[in-house]
């Protein structure tokens, strides 16, 4: 039988957190998936060394594993070590785990829970036993395994959603630049028929079109991504923060930076396959304005 307990506590001047108090540790806690942690930081936690906090207020507090946070409970300060930072997926408050053993006798706590391990009873028989031993006629109980598949579902399900919309984005950004650059240059493809006239073979006149095509839609990945790199630091350091009360940390990917230069590169050759099939058509003379109105040329 687990039993928490969660009220509010004093990290600092003004500083306020929500406290979850636990003991034992049970199964469910030793579950989760902490973003950084000493070593067997549950066995240290039960044993009453430190505490454990979650993502935000190391983020605000500039705290890691091992430093010391001096929390005020109940009148009392309590100083002990950060043993693990856990993920709080975007909620905004701060909070601190701690072992309840550590609690002062004059702390009141703001709502208390139980969490039991049923074995192999079924949830009604649970219910009906909790009933009859508190002789009371209704029992709110939650099945926390179910709630945890429940919640992996809806996390992999929208990692599923992001990758989709990257994918579909990736998709929709590389048809635009071959669409631009085969019109860009398919304006002047005349103008490339003349280096032939000017005593190019048609294999470098390929090259020349390859190494075009390329260079422009490589120059134009390479432009494109200090843009984006910016535009993400907006979002994550400025708009979140404002908007939800909550910020994550800015991480940079550069495989996927190659793979965005690699897909530019596989549109640059595209758009030199395109370019060396319509200079093999036959060709037309472009118009201009002084041979329309007869002027000299």
């Amino acid at each position: 039988m687990m039993a928490d307990a969660a009220s509010h506590s004093e990290t600092g001047p003004g500083q306020r957190v929500d406290l979850l108090a636990v003991a034992p540790v049970g199964r469910l806690l030793t579950q989760w998936r902490l973003q950084a942690a000493a070593d067997q930081p549950w066995q240290a936690f039960a044993r009453g060394e430190g505490i454990m906090i979650n993502e935000q207020l190391a983020r605000r507090q500039e705290l890691a594993v091992g430093e010391t946070l001096n929390l005020t409970v109940a009148d009392e300060t309590l100083s002990l070590p950060v043993l693990a930072i856990y993920p709080d997926y975007g909620r905004p408050a701060g909070e601190v785990l701690l072992n309840a053993g550590l609690l002062p006798a004059a702390f009141q706590p703001g709502f208390e829970s139980l969490s039991i391990n049923p074995g192999d009873l079924d949830m009604a028989t649970v219910v009906s036993g909790l009933q009859r031993v508190w002789q009371v006629e209704t029992v709110t109980v939650r099945n926390n395994e179910r709630i945890r598949e429940l919640a992996d579902t809806v996390f992999d399900q929208t990692f599923l959603l992001t990758r989709a919309m990257t994918v579909l984005t990736l998709i929709l950004a590389a048809a635009a630049l071959l669409i631009m650059g085969w019109v860009f240059f398919s304006t002047r493809v005349w103008y490339y028929r003349l280096l032939a006239v000017w005593g190019l073979r048609d294999r470098e006149v390929a090259g020349q079109m390859v190494r075009l095509a390329v260079s422009l839609t490589i120059g134009i990945a390479v432009l494109a991504l200090p843009l984006g790199i910016w535009l993400t630091w907006v979002l994550v350091h400025r708009i979140n923060p404002l908007a939800f009360g909550w910020s994550l940390p800015m991480a940079v990917y550069p495989e996927f930076w190659v793979e965005l230069i690699g897909l530019s590169l596989l549109i640059g050759l595209s758009i030199a396959a395109l370019m060396r099939r319509q200079l093999q058509q036959p060709a037309t003379i472009p118009a201009s304005a002084g041979s329309l109105s007869g002027g000299d040329r």
